[in-house]
């Protein structure tokens, strides 16, 4: 299942600790520099640090393979102090997960509804700008479970609620803390501790490796594509995958279905009728041409910048795995108003289609009144849609929920002026 809730505080532009709801569609609108994108590289950096397991880091903030380049540890806080610790939490729900364990002589059965939630706070030392988890907890019902650094240690207290627990826990800088028994035990509640850490990882893993991030700078469109023998399951942040995943269906499969809903979205949008690929005799390379409304076949190198711009875009919505989450800056970008607007229902389809988590930051209004219109039009229920307006004031981003109410005859109604600030 997807995320459902993002917290964090201390983060970039965000000063105090903010929890945001995360719907099946989730918009944060607002002018440049208000910090539309913090929540966004929250989660990204968390997924980009489960992504990068041999950093060696708990929280991946820039690195060589990131695709979310933050800056260090003192960049990223917003109180700017060594002292303080960033703070970002999710809340998702259990799901199709393995959820029966022995423990000691009984089954332990946790049900697919249940809440998961995780909260991590993170700190680094001055010297070395060395990234530490200074704490994790993660919650269940009515069970938690926390894990506090203790540096003289160089190892985690676990505590069960309020209780200290004989666990060790060692601080092998993973994002998630592994908590192990000294002796054996003959309490079934200890094992049911132990199994709550153990599938909160497995949650954890599992969500994260399912954040799929975009960023607001894509490739630049080329006349020949090289594939490299690579394999890759996302776009990547610039959307530098997007043809080598396409051209390894072209190559592995004859429906090809990936292909043609990214064709049939283009011509939604009414840019194009399909996007076609041809491979260079045997080699790694590929050319990709593009079939107009008027039948041309041209390169895409030799059309508008926006369509280089938005394949990413309908790529990763198509190849997304069933529950991801998947973030994106400026999903419209480079595109004519009218695209742009009917960009919503491109989105709308594949959220309902594969139970995606689908979060944007944007400064266009036409993609937000195109949301409006699924909603009015009944592909896309009003609950299932939630954006924030955004704004810098004293010194820290602000967020507000747009108020957004549907009269019984299906019209919409704004509550909030939230266009003056765009």
């Amino acid at each position: 299942m997807p995320i459902n809730k993002l917290r964090i505080e201390n983060f970039k532009g965000v000063r105090d600790q903010a929890e945001f709801d995360i719907k099946p569609i989730t918009l944060f609108v607002g002018p440049n520099s208000s910090g539309k994108s913090s929540c966004i590289h929250a989660l990204a950096a968390l997924s980009q640090t489960v992504k990068l397991p041999n950093s060696g880091r708990p929280l991946v903030l820039d690195d060589e393979f990131a695709q979310v380049h933050l800056g260090r540890f003192i960049e990223v806080i917003h109180s700017k102090s060594y002292t303080d610790a960033i703070s970002i939490g999710f809340d998702t729900v259990i799901g199709e997960r393995s959820l029966i364990r022995a423990v000691g002589t009984r089954l332990r059965k946790l049900s697919k509804s249940d809440a998961f939630a995780v909260d991590y706070s993170f700190k680094s030392t001055r010297r070395t700008q060395d990234v530490y988890l200074d704490r994790a907890e993660y919650r269940s019902g009515t069970a938690s479970l926390t894990f506090k650094m203790d540096q003289k240690k160089a190892a985690f207290t676990v505590k069960a609620g309020n209780k200290t627990l004989d666990f060790l826990a060692p601080n092998d800088s993973s994002l998630s803390p592994r908590a192990y028994l000294p002796r054996k035990e003959t309490d079934d509640s200890i094992y049911e501790l132990l199994f709550m850490n153990d599938l909160g990882r497995q949650i954890i893993n599992t969500e994260l490796t399912s954040v799929l991030y975009l960023g607001p700078f894509r490739q630049s469109p080329l006349r020949r594509y090289p594939t490299r023998g690579s394999s890759p399951t996302e776009v990547g942040a610039q959307g530098e995958n997007t043809i080598t995943l396409l051209a390894n269906e072209f190559v592995q499969t004859k429906t090809r279905p990936h292909l043609r809903e990214v064709g049939k979205w283009l011509s939604a949008l009414g840019l194009a009728k399909s996007v076609e690929l041809a491979r260079l005799g045997s080699s790694d390379l590929f050319d990709v041409k593009v079939k107009l409304a008027d039948g041309a076949n041209l390169p895409i190198a030799d059309l508008g910048y926006g369509m280089s711009q938005v394949l990413p875009v309908l790529a990763q919505c198509s190849f997304a795995p069933r529950g991801a989450t998947l973030l994106f800056e400026q999903p419209e970008l480079h595109l004519h108003p009218t695209a742009a607007r009917k960009m919503a229902g491109v989105l709308v389809e594949a959220q309902a289609g594969k139970g995606l988590h689908i979060v944007a930051e944007t400064h266009s209004s036409d993609l937000f009144f195109g949301l409006l219109e699924e909603v009015r039009e009944g592909r896309l229920a009003l609950a299932n849609l939630v954006a924030y307006k955004v704004k810098r004031e004293d010194g820290q981003s602000k967020f507000a929920k747009i108020e957004i109410e549907q009269d019984a005859d299906g019209s919409i109604d704004v509550l909030d002026p939230w266009q003056t600030d765009l």
